[in-house]
Order: structure tokens, then sequence, then C-alpha cells
């Protein structure tokens, strides 16, 4: 029934325009009859949550239509073996705008809509698109291709014409990846760590499109705050606020950076005392670290996970041969400490600080098991 909607309009409209007595207005009819806004749900404490979510409402207030569009993946919060998987599927979906709204007032999010500024011919065409959306088949979950914010820019971009859609400058961010650009958006260091440490691959690609790297709700408002279109502005100046956010994201008291400096420093005391449990500490996590991403580049489907620069520190392959320890542990040691080197030089943020101090206390702790291993120490 919703898939009706562009037909209802087609049909409605020329009805809605004859009642007003006015063959004008037939030809030109009023630009309020239906409204396109981009409204914007503020960032959750969940990963899959922690950057917000843009999407597009279209409103025929005179028949009392009004929906939500945009693209949704199935829940992956009781999925997490299918996301990193990556069997996760998604599409684009409608919602009437109250139900989409009241689903963010149990985690405290609000949500704001900020008005387009189209003819009515451009917002009839962008209602029938979406519409036809609505019958595409679900594709793989992918979030860096198809999100939320750069799924909403390229539909404006397709009902609007790319030549009629003109930008302001780009700022300087956007000579950064997608990867780095999305990175920025995130509060909780937390979701910085997970993500950073599976999101690589086509993610540091630098050779895409501005309009691709569009990957924040919060971007996406500044690049539509500053684009003209037929001659006029975007957005119009006023901002609705459907629902009042009533809970911030706060930042984790313990971090993975502290986390991190800590192993570090059991590691070193490891180095003098010879220590079992200190060592196990040390490899345990960086050993599961490293099967992860393993998995990650190897196995998994998930988008963005063709390669890893984590998997040289922290690949697990060299413990397969833990028997022949004190031949291989001293040249892991010198890759590792040449990768934290490499990274602290590159240009790019690529990896996390936390990534950077495991890596270090994977290199002091298997310089101690060499040692070890070479004076026989119990």
């Amino acid at each position: 029934m919703k898939g009706l909607c562009h037909i209802l309009l087609l049909v409605l409209l020329p009805l809605h325009c004859y009642a007003q007595g006015d063959t004008a207005i037939v030809q030109q009819p009023a630009e309020d009859f239906v409204i396109a806004s981009v409204c914007m749900a503020s960032p959750g404490d969940k990963i899959y949550s922690a950057l917000g979510h843009a999407c597009i409402r279209l409103q025929c207030p005179t028949h009392e239509l009004d929906y939500i569009y945009s693209y949704e993946a199935e829940d992956a919060s009781h999925n997490v073996l299918r996301f990193f998987a990556g069997k996760l599927k998604m599409a684009v979906r409608t919602v009437p705008t109250d139900e989409y709204v009241a689903q963010y007032k149990p985690e405290g999010r609000g949500v704001k809509e900020y008005v387009l500024n189209l003819p009515i011919r451009v917002k009839q065409r962008l209602w029938e698109q979406m519409d036809r959306r609505l019958e595409y088949s679900p594709i793989a979950y992918d979030y860096m291709n198809h999100g939320c914010a750069v799924s909403v820019l390229s539909w404006l971009e397709e009902a609007i014409g790319k030549d009629t859609l003109v930008y302001a400058p780009w700022p300087e961010k956007y000579s950064r990846s997608r990867k780095e650009m999305a990175w920025a958006g995130l509060v909780n260091e937390w979701d910085i760590f997970f993500a950073s440490t599976f999101i690589g691959g086509e993610a540091n690609d630098l050779n895409v499109a501005n309009t691709r790297k569009v990957m924040i709700p919060s971007d996406l408002l500044e690049v539509l705050q500053g684009a003209h279109a037929f001659g006029v502005p975007l957005l119009k100046d006023d901002c609705n606020e459907l629902q009042r956010t009533t809970k911030l994201v706060e930042p984790a008291k313990v971090t993975p950076f502290l986390l991190s400096l800590v192993i570090l420093v059991l590691s070193i005391a490891n180095f003098f005392l010879h220590k079992v449990y200190f060592r196990a500490i040390v490899l345990i996590p960086c050993f599961l670290l490293g099967l992860f991403v393993l998995y990650l580049v190897l196995i998994s489907n998930l988008t963005c996970t063709q390669w890893n620069w984590l998997i040289i520190p922290f690949c697990p392959l060299p413990f397969l041969f833990w028997k022949w320890r004190k031949w291989w542990t001293l040249p892991f040691a010198a890759v590792c400490i040449v990768w934290v080197l490499a990274m602290l030089v590159y240009p790019h943020q690529i990896v996390d600080n936390a990534h950077l101090v495991l890596a270090t206390a994977m290199a002091v702790c298997n310089v101690e098991i060499k040692l070890k291993s070479g004076t026989n120490i119990s």
C-alpha cells in the first residue's frame, strides 16, 4: 500500500488543484502540497548507532500522507555473528513518521527535520523514486557505500540532477579517507577502537568522490546547508525538532588506550620478572585480536575487510609454532617495532593509538620470550 504513494500523488494532485478553482494552479501547484525533508536522529550509545541516522521524510498534508524513507539493516545487536560474517542484509524501508520518531524515545535520542527548498515537480519525482526503491531486493550490509548519509545525498542528486545541485567548496577534511571521515564522527573511544579494528580495505582509499565520503549525518547536514539547487539554497532556514534529545553519548571511563597501557606496563614488568601469568595477560588478548582480524580478512564477506594493517603485528600464525619460539620471537618483535614506527609516520590515521601500544607490548613480550628461552629460566 505504501508503494502506491506516488500514484496517489499523481492522481490527487490535479483534484487538489481543481478544487482551488484556479486553472493556473493546475499548471503550477502549491509547493507545499508535497513537503520533502531530511531528518536526522542524534547518535546513540551502541556502535551501530554511534554516528546517528539520516533519512528522507515525505509528506502530503492534504491527504495525510507522512512517511520516512531510509536504508535499514537487520538488527545487528541480535545477529552479531552474521554481521561479522557479512551475512546481514539491508534495504530501503518506509514507516510512518510518528513510528519512526517514537522508536528513538527509549534511547533518549532526538530527531531534527530540515525542510528541502525544492520545486513541486522535484519533490514528486523524489517520492516516486523512493517508492520504486522499496521494490528493490535487499543487498548485503554495506555501510561505506550504502550508509544512511551517503544514500540520502545520492537520492537527492538523482531527483534534483547532478548538474543542477551545486555544492559549496569542499572543506580540507575531504582529502582524507572514508575511514578517517567516519572515525572523526565517533565520540566513544571504544567505538573508535572497534571500528578501526574491523574496518579497512577500500575504506582507506583516497580516490573516492567527495560525495561518497559523506559518511556522517552531521557532515551531510553541513553539505546540504552549503548546497544550492535551481538558484536557491537547498535547505530552508527553519529546523523542526521532532523529538528533543534527552540523553547524550558519554565518553568511556576506562578507554582502550588506558587498558592497552596497563598491558604494556605488565609486559615491561614481565621483561624483568618472567611471570607466566603476566605473559598470558599480554599474549591472549593480542592473539584473540589477531584471530578476529585474520577471520575478517580471509573468511568474512563484510564490506571493507579485504585488508587490514593490524594483521601484521597481531598475526596469530607464529603462535602455531610455539615449540620453535626461540627462532621466531626476536624477528617478530622487530616486525612489531618497525610496524609501530611506520604507523607513527604514516600520514593517515589508519589505526588507533591503543593498537600501537598493544603492538609495542607484543614486541616487549616476544623479546622476553626469546631471553627466557635462551637462558632456560623456568
